[in-house]
């Protein structure tokens, strides 16, 4: 089960000196300082934003709290004396995802570069999980996903071997290929398939030919 945890906690800091001022709680004079009181929301402590800003003087002399006016108050002074993480915690967050959506778009990049590479120049052990269901004139299901493997380079052929299961999902062939089930040799038919080794390039860019172990 998906929870979101999410929640706000109370928080303030000091602005500035506000100067020498009566206080009232006290009748004495005293160097008051000038505090705002705000309110940090939050989604998993990352995503966190400013809400309730409160200014308020304090007394220096018995601590006591006064309610300010919002335009006694620099805003550039209360930015600074909020820290950055609660002001902007929301755009570090994003910087996150984006940065993980960045990673995943650079490792697609190198493996689908890995792969170009893996089907102009075959050897022998690769196993390309394959859409078997797009090589057949008639074919059970529209998607017919297995594995097939490298069992021979002669010149510009490769031999093939086809498995002999084959799913609907993707999990399904990198779950035989993880697990070790693909290395059993009965997990391929025993018959060999011939073909040059620039199909297998179109089978690529076609996607045909979906992902390569090597």
């Amino acid at each position: 089960m998906f929870f979101i945890s999410w929640g706000s906690k109370g928080a303030f800091a000091h602005v500035g000196s506000a100067g020498i001022l009566h206080c009232n709680r006290c009748d004495h004079d005293a160097p008051f300082a000038k505090m705002i009181a705000y309110r940090i929301r939050h989604i998993y402590w990352i995503f966190r934003w400013i809400t309730d800003r409160t200014p308020y003087l304090s007394c220096g002399n018995c601590g006591a709290e006064h309610l300010a006016d919002h335009d006694a108050y620099d805003a550039q002074e209360v930015r600074a004396a909020i820290p950055f993480w609660d002001r902007r915690g929301w755009t570090v967050g994003l910087g996150a995802i984006g940065s993980v959506f960045a990673l995943g778009s650079i490792a697609a990049a190198a493996d689908s570069a890995a792969d170009s590479g893996y089907v102009q120049a075959p050897h022998v052990g690769d196993v390309y999980e394959t859409n078997i269901a797009q090589l057949l004139k008639n074919p059970e299901a529209p998607m017919m996903l297995s594995a097939m493997r490298v069992t021979g380079v002669k010149g510009e052929a490769v031999e093939l071997q086809v498995a002999n299961t084959y799913y609907t999902d993707w999990r399904g062939v990198d779950r035989d290929l993880d697990n070790g089930k693909a290395a059993a040799p009965d997990y391929y038919a025993q018959d060999r398939l011939v073909i040059p080794v620039a199909n297998l390039k179109r089978m690529r860019d076609e996607g045909v030919i979906h992902d390569i172990r090597r």
